[in-house]
């Protein structure tokens, strides 16, 4: 992954790429995802990820 280009998801999209993707805010946790599933709500809550780890 080029380290100048980040990627952005919210909850209830496909995932794009395969990973690690952190979510954004206060609390934060990160979770693996496959590229076409779901990105996951957090707590409860629509949240947006960032990729941290391509692969």
């Amino acid at each position: 992954m080029n380290p100048h280009t980040s990627s952005f998801c919210t909850t209830g999209q496909p995932c794009p790429i395969s990973g690690i993707w952190q979510s954004m805010g206060y609390f934060k946790t990160t979770v693996p995802l496959s590229k076409g599933m779901k990105m996951p709500s957090y707590c409860g809550t629509k949240v947006r990820w960032v990729l941290v780890f391509a692969g």
